[in-house]
């Protein structure tokens, strides 16, 4: 029982931290289900769960392969049996849960969601697809356009902090790195899943071939009718990927897209709300690797094509039409009006981003441990009628009419060396691109505090930086206005933790990991709006601190049961006092997650999961005229699950925002109330 109290303990402090009788009353419901479901792991050692097993490694943050356990830095591992457990369909689904992530939606499934690690702003989090750095440098917004299912994923890392010494440019505040490909074994899956606001989901995979040269085949579409007004959604993924052993190597190649048109009610500013978006993402990326002894090599070429089209007045039979005098007209109100008879607003914004690139690294591992090397080469193109300049555009094309291109050149060496039970690296990146010269070291530091490894303190210190995006530089419409003045913001992060593994009893296992970080933010790019203005501008913004602490407890049973309790707090040097923050400093002050699974008599698999979300800072509502300050959100969900034919059916039921509450994740984006799912997936051979 004293596991248990030291839960209490932890939820108790959650409480005087928060100084809200509400969140203590909602908490008092989470620790009497915490009991609850404790006690039924513990107990319910009868019942097993369906389990499937994957390697373990983490993000290459240094030289060498090292276990979860040995990472010198705070890192979270998601495997195929986390996604099923939850359910998820969107990655979105899959990262909301993880310690420190928050993940800001515009809409449901997927349609369109922000990445943040650490109170960092969406652009400065590094999306990794399997050792490629993929860039969206039109904006960040698209990032998270990939263009495959979350049942393709075989692993995923999260990693908090900056790390762009080894990871590269837009790890200022943390990277997600995801790891796809074809199965080991000949087999088809097929999924359906209907669900609330006329939701309908179908997709396949098919994973075949020999033992050295294997494919996966997969497609996917999802619709929704839309919980809102404008929020209808329909979305299409394909994908092929292959992976090849031979003795010059192995060789992975993957091509894939991705369709999405959807209602973006109120998604980039509430001035205009009746907006529409489509956007294709087109990836392709080969990648090859091998090992001469004592050394191995790296090397992928990539390129990612994204196009969009957004109409700041959607264009439709209900909506706004556009008239023979070319003006965009809805029930009698014309677009954008400066004046009767005139407007500014032309009809859609169209871009289209072009990233290519080659990186590659070597791994030497000598008498005095590990040195590798790495580089990075891409460049980033964008045409659209909105964003760039004249002289940049692509020749003779009579629509994208502006455009501009960069070239970024990476490079970094490391060096890691154990003794003992000691380990350190240290790094040395340089950055050169259109903005110049940035020098961005690192170093880590980690020391086993016992014979086994099962307990680790570790610390690391780094400088990250990012460049600013397309949009940052040039848009200016709509009451939106970039600058072309910007400077790349940068950041000193530090980190200090302790990760541990303590074995209660041969069926019960607790593991730990608290950690305290700092990141200091210089020329921090933000979108702020003073106060009495009604234009949001691009601005480097002065210097902000950020400091907070980390705690994730995980209590688990020997048959897959397990309870687990994560807790995030952090503040800001500044506040956004005077000016409305649309990234920066709306941050997630407090976060609690709770998750717990359990398995019911009759092989039946229950999962819940509760999350605290208290966000700092607020938003302007043109329709009120006023700040709207967020509030504490409490959202409850949960997914049971039943499998036939010896695992190769299974069917489940999902429902989110169980207590069916307001949330509002970005300013004046509602997102749905209370959402059921229920599916089928097929598995054969």
């Amino acid at each position: 029982m004293a596991s248990l109290h030291a839960f209490y303990l932890v939820l108790y402090r959650l409480n005087k931290l928060t100084n809200s009788a509400i969140i203590m009353k909602i908490n008092s419901y989470v620790l009497f289900a915490f009991t609850a479901l404790c006690s039924a792991a513990i107990s319910a050692q009868t019942d097993s769960l369906l389990r499937i097993s994957v390697p373990e490694a983490v993000i290459s943050t240094c030289p060498g392969q090292l276990a979860p356990k040995e990472a010198p830095r705070s890192i979270s591992v998601i495997t195929p049996q986390d996604i099923i457990d939850g359910a998820s369909i969107s990655l979105g689904e899959v990262l909301e849960g993880v310690a420190g992530v928050d993940l800001r939606q515009r809409g449901a499934f997927g349609v369109q969601s922000d990445l943040s690690i650490r109170g960092g702003s969406f652009e400065q989090t590094a999306l990794i697809i399997n050792g490629v750095r993929w860039s969206a440098p039109h904006t960040a917004h698209h990032l998270m356009d990939v263009t495959f299912d979350v049942e393709d994923i075989s692993r995923i890392e999260v990693l908090k902090g900056g790390s762009s010494p080894f990871l590269g440019t837009s790890a200022l505040s943390g990277t997600v790195s995801i790891f796809t490909g074809p199965g080991r074994e000949n087999k088809t899956l097929v999924s359906l899943e209907t669900g609330s606001f006329g939701m309908l989901r179908l997709k396949s995979t098919v994973d075949l071939g020999s033992k050295n040269f294997r494919h996966r085949f997969a497609i996917s579409r999802v619709s929704s009718k839309g919980y809102a007004l404008n929020t209808d959604a329909n979305m299409i993924l394909g994908s092929y990927s292959s992976s090849f052993i031979h003795k010059a190597g192995l060789f992975n190649f993957s091509l894939s897209e991705a369709h999405k048109a959807f209602g973006a009610q109120n998604f980039y500013t509430a001035s205009y709300p009746t907006q529409y978006e489509e956007t294709k993402t087109f990836q392709s990326q080969l990648s090859w690797e091998q090992s001469y002894g004592n050394l191995k090599v790296q090397a992928a070429l990539h390129m990612r094509n994204h196009k969009d089209m957004f109409e700041l007045f959607r264009e439709s039979d209900s909506f706004y039409e556009n008239t023979e005098d070319g003006f965009y007209v809805l029930n009698g109100d014309t677009a954008a009006l400066y004046a009767p008879g005139s407007s500014w607003y032309q009809g859609p914004n169209r871009h289209k981003s072009i990233t290519k690139g080659a990186s590659g690294s070597a791994v030497y591992q000598g008498k005095l441990g590990f040195t590798a090397f790495r580089f990075d080469v891409r460049k980033e193109s964008i045409f659209s009628n909105v964003l760039g300049t004249l002289e940049g555009a692509l020749e003779g094309d009579t629509v994208l009419t502006k455009g501009d291109s960069r070239t970024t050149h990476e490079v970094a060496i490391s060096h890691r060396y154990s003794a003992g039970r000691f380990a350190t690296t240290v790094t040395g990146a340089l950055t050169k691109g259109v903005f110049g010269t940035f020098f961005n070291p690192g170093a880590t530091l980690s020391m086993r505090l016992d014979e086994e490894g099962d307990a680790l303190w570790f610390g690391s210190a780094n400088r990250s930086m990012r460049q600013p995006s397309f949009t940052d530089l040039y848009y200016n419409i709509g009451g939106a206005q970039g600058s072309i003045d910007l400077q790349p913001e940068w950041s000193d992060n530090f980190e200090t933790g302790v990760r541990a593994a303590v074995e209660i009893h041969d069926k019960l296992e607790l593991s730990l990991e608290h950690a305290f970080f700092v990141r200091q933010g210089h020329n921090l790019i933000d979108w702020v709006r003073l106060s009495g203005e009604d234009t949001t501008r691009a601005t480097n913004i002065r210097e902000v601190n950020f400091s907070g602490m980390e705690t994730s407890l995980k209590l688990k049973a020997v048959n897959g049961n397990y309870i687990a309790v994560d807790y995030t707090t952090m503040k800001a040097s500044e506040s956004s006092s005077g000016f409305e923050s649309n990234y920066v400093l709306d941050f997630l002050k407090h976060q609690l997650n709770v998750r717990a699974l359990v398995a019911l008599p009759g092989e039946i698999n229950f999962t819940l999961r509760y999350s605290l979300q208290d966000r700092e800072g607020g938003y302007y509502s043109p329709v009120d005229e006023v700040e709207v300050e967020f509030v504490p959100l409490f959202l409850l969900g949960a997914n049971i699950s039943k499998s036939f034919l010896d695992g190769k059916l299974n069917a489940n039921l999902r429902v989110d925002n169980v207590l069916d509450i307001e949330v509002y994740d970005i300013g004046n984006v509602i997102l749905p109330g209370r959402m059921i799912r229920v599916g089928l997936n097929f598995a054969f051979d």
